[in-house]
């Protein structure tokens, strides 16, 4: 028995210096596998070797492993003084085991009879509440009954102001408020009795959470200080509830819930992923978001491939085009947002969609993935874009036109908004395809669609030309592949041409300037010696002309890259020789050459536009610049003080950097390129957000709530109590060396025992906790100059009590020469044990610190 209370007061003792992981840090990375324990800031790792922090990623080892299998029944709670949890294990033909661990790891195992069920525990004010044989007992940590009633329930449950035992019918009609002290009913409050009996009792801050037995879940949310009893939303039987900021959060069935204690009100959300929730944490399979941004959770979250490039109606995924991918959220608070893909994490052996989607070949790409708990999972069948022409638009009652070799075509002719008249044809091994029609007027809007295996053009339009009255009078100016293949025709007239090259024919109709030049620019790719051209005026039949390539050279190059805002370099990318490049932006010369500079960094929608020339050809390319939101934020350090806070970020430096406190834009003062102090103060909430391209990235930062104290240390000092930041590692160091270490508690509060330090050595204190952290140096005095008041003895006392304003020391005590007494001080007030002295003996009483300061008093006996 006196080692359990022993290994007990041992384990209180060593909670005040648990030192945590040494990669403790604010994370946003997955909970990993545990157990939970609903009203504590801590899971226990499935392990049983650790408790685990999901607000900061802390973990803390524990002494010892658990011995807890998988058959186990392991239930759990927290301790009332929030500083321990309390992990029960029952199994059938085993012992039944409480461990009670403590925030700096320790273990204290206790063993108890099957029948005995443990409700509560409040270990700072060592009890435990249990509920066995039909009563209610509270006992010691040790066992030892303080006091037992029959309370006429088993709902029983242990209070958070620590002084109140909650006792609640079956029906809730009724709940007593007994004295933890006493066991004696203190008042009874009545209520109207509840459709459902309860099944489970869960305790949270002044707020008592009663639920049901039945499959259709019903919980009621009693509020200690007033009272009222709250019907909450009917969810699934293993709903899981969280205390934040005064409100009760939970989810289910693809419900989020949030019960305000204070009004007694519940708000309810239909969201399209379910998070499970912890203390201030929201956990997701892929990742963890902080529960005060739940209105951050999507009530519709969706895939989106951007295909806005594609003609209207066209949803192929065509190669060698890109396409924007990205996850589109809507949110509970009305707000969208684009998100990029590389937010998501891999979910299957597939790898993450990039964007933009592309692909230089037909096939099937296949994804997997997950965010917020949302699995993505599916395929994108990519398509090669074939081309379509035509020579003959039906105006004789035929259509000819090129396409893809042996592809399926077919045309729709909309002769008015109810006549659709709708041809087929197959075309030939080199891509010609042909199809006898009625006679159609020009003007006639037609739709080509055309589908071989692997390629796909999709309802490419044309309109029934004009024909040209007038014969072939159609010159050639240039018809070498230097030069190009030019001709002059009538002003604006247009030219239907059948290009035959060696393995490939095409058709295609060109247009000429306002001085009737017209040039194949575009048809054939490359225009070579021996090409045959055939051309006529559009529209035309039985006037064809022809002509041979004997010579060309053809231009082809492309952007190196793609260029984004904020760019101020463009470069070509070819192979072409004797060709010139000449680049403008929004219709603006900029430069020539491969490589332009730029004077003013490219902005979004810009317009790139790209002529190159090779003798007399031609080839133009275009680009609009698109934004680019910020790709990097990262708090990397967050240095507390009372007054002031200096936070340290990895960033995209061409965004923009921008700090808000309690919602408000703040002015920050930069220390470094990435050190910047803002007036923000323990308790704050502070916003770091990058803005660029009309995007942003946020990262939020909920500084502790905590009173600093200012170190003062003296070199007789051998303990330090003050207050840094709640749950952190607290150490004391002189210059590199450590002096002492210690974990402060749940308020900030820390005690340390150090050596005594030389005068004016300068020490530093340092509180860390995930990126949070507090130093202070100071410089080490001279201790106290002992100061005593001795009431002077009668003859007859045998104790001589010295008061000091030290509480370390020895005090000696002499009759003349002779010592008579001695002790060491451990506290202020000092009884000496003496012998009897003889009336009117003078005494001397001196008081000596260990660095050698002095005072000595004489008292005369009465």
């Amino acid at each position: 028995m006196k080692r359990i209370i022993y290994l007990l007061a041992l384990f209180l003792v060593a909670s005040g210096f648990a030192l945590p992981s040494a990669n403790a840090e604010t994370t946003n990375e997955p909970i990993p596998g545990h157990h939970r324990i609903s009203n504590s800031p801590y899971v226990l790792l499935n392990d049983w070797t650790a408790l685990y922090e999901p607000a900061t990623g802390e973990r803390i080892p524990l002494e010892e492993t658990l011995d807890i299998m998988r058959y186990h029944d392991v239930n759990s709670f927290a301790s009332i003084d929030g500083d321990h949890v309390v992990i029960l294990r029952s199994c059938s033909g085993c012992s039944t085991t409480s461990y009670l661990i403590g925030f700096d790891g320790s273990v204290t195992a206790f063993w108890f009879d099957e029948d005995d069920k443990l409700l509560g525990a409040d270990v700072e004010n060592d009890r435990l509440l249990w509920y066995k044989d039909g009563k209610t007992v509270m006992t010691t940590l040790n066992r030892d009954v303080i006091w037992e009633k029959d309370l006429g329930t088993r709902y029983v449950s242990l209070s958070t102001d620590r002084k109140t035992v909650l006792a609640a019918s079956s029906h809730l009609e009724t709940v007593d408020h007994v004295s933890v002290e006493t066991g004696a009913t203190l008042f009874t409050r009545t209520l109207p009795r509840q459709l459902n009996p309860i099944n489970k009792v869960l305790t949270f801050e002044k707020t008592t959470v009663y639920v049901t037995g039945y499959s259709n879940e019903a919980h009621y949310i009693y509020n200690e200080t007033t009272g009222a009893v709250t019907l909450t939303t009917r969810n699934h039987s293993r709903t899981e509830y969280a205390m934040s900021n005064g409100a009760l959060h939970w989810t289910g069935q693809k419900a989020y819930s949030v019960h305000d204690v204070t009004t007694g009100e519940t708000e309810t959300y239909q969201t399209d992923t379910v998070p499970r929730v912890y203390n201030g944490v929201l956990g997701f399979t892929d990742q963890t978001m902080p529960m005060a941004d739940y209105k951050k959770l999507p009530t519709k979250l969706e895939l989106v491939v951007d295909k806005r490039q594609n003609r209207e109606g066209d949803t192929t995924i065509y190669t060698k085009r890109d396409y924007p991918v990205y996850l589109s959220a809507t949110y509970l608070d009305g707000t969208t947002e684009s998100i990029s893909i590389e937010r998501a994490k891999k979910n299957g052996r597939y790898e993450l969609l990039t964007s933009p989607f592309n692909r230089s070949y037909a096939t099937t790409v296949y994804y997997d993935f997950v965010y917020l708990g949302k699995v993505f999972s599916g395929s994108l069948n990519t398509t090669d874009e074939g081309t379509v022409s035509l020579n003959r638009f039906g105006l004789a009652g035929e259509i000819v036109g090129q396409t893809s070799p042996r592809a399926s075509v077919t045309v729709r002719v909309l002769k008015s908004e109810t006549d659709v008249l709708t041809y087929t044809a197959s075309a030939d091994a080199t891509g010609v395809f042909r199809m006898q029609t009625e006679r159609l007027l020009p003007g006639t809007p037609l739709t080509v669609t055309s589908n071989s295996s692997g390629t796909y053009v999709y309802r490419k339009p044309f309109v029934v030309p004009t024909p040209n009255p007038e014969a072939n009078t159609i010159t050639v100016v240039s018809d070498s592949a230097e030069a190009g293949v030019v001709f002059k025709t009538v002003p604006n007239g247009k030219i239907d041409l059948y290009v035959i090259e060696y393995a490939h024919r095409y058709y295609d109709t060109i247009q000429a300037d306002a001085n009737g030049i017209a040039r194949v620019t575009d048809t054939v790719d490359p225009i070579a010696k021996g090409v045959e051209i055939q051309y006529a005026p559009a529209g035309t039949e039985g006037a064809e002309k022809k002509l041979v390539v004997y010579e060309r050279a053809e231009p082809v190059f492309s952007l190196a890259g793609t260029p984004n805002e904020g760019d101020t370099t463009l470069t070509i990318s070819s192979t072409a020789k004797l060709t010139t490049f000449t680049h403008y932006i929004n219709g603006k010369h900029v430069g020539n050459g491969k490589t332009v500079s730029l004077t003013t960094p490219l902005k979004d929608g810009d317009v790139i536009k790209v002529v190159a020339k090779a003798g007399d050809r031609e080839k133009t390319l275009e680009h609009r610049v698109a934004a680019v939101g910020p790709t990097i934020l990262q708090v990397t350090d967050v240095a507390m003080t009372a007054t002031h806070t200096v936070v340290s970020v990895r960033r995209d430096t061409r965004a923009v950097l921008q700090f808000f406190i309690n919602g408000k834009l703040t002015t920050a003062t930069p220390v470094s390129s990435t050190r910047f102090t803002v007036p923000a103060k323990p308790g704050d909430i502070v916003l770091v957000r990058l803005t660029r391209g009309g995007q942003k990235l946020d990262t939020r930062l909920a500084l502790p709530q905590v009173t600093f104290s200012n170190i003062r240390l003296h070199d007789e000092q051998k303990t330090w109590v003050g207050m840094v930041l709640p749950n952190s590692r607290v150490t004391l160091q002189n210059g590199t060396k450590q002096i002492t270490s210690g974990k402060s508690s749940s308020t900030g509060r820390v005690v340390m025992s150090l050596a005594p330090q030389p005068l004016k050595a300068k020490i530093t204190l340092v509180s860390t906790r995930g990126v949070y952290r507090f130093v202070q140096t100071v410089n080490v005095k001279a201790g106290l100059t002992p100061v005593m008041k001795v009431a002077a003895p009668t003859s007859t006392m045998r104790t001589l009590t010295v008061n000091s304003n030290v509480d370390y020391g020895t005090i000696t005590v002499r009759r003349g020469t002779t010592l008579i007494a001695t002790k060491t001080v451990t506290s202020k007030s000092t009884p000496v044990a003496i012998a009897a002295q003889k009336s009117g003996t003078r005494l001397t009483i001196k008081f000596t610190t260990p660095k050698g300061r002095t005072q000595t008093v004489y008292v005369t006996v009465r």
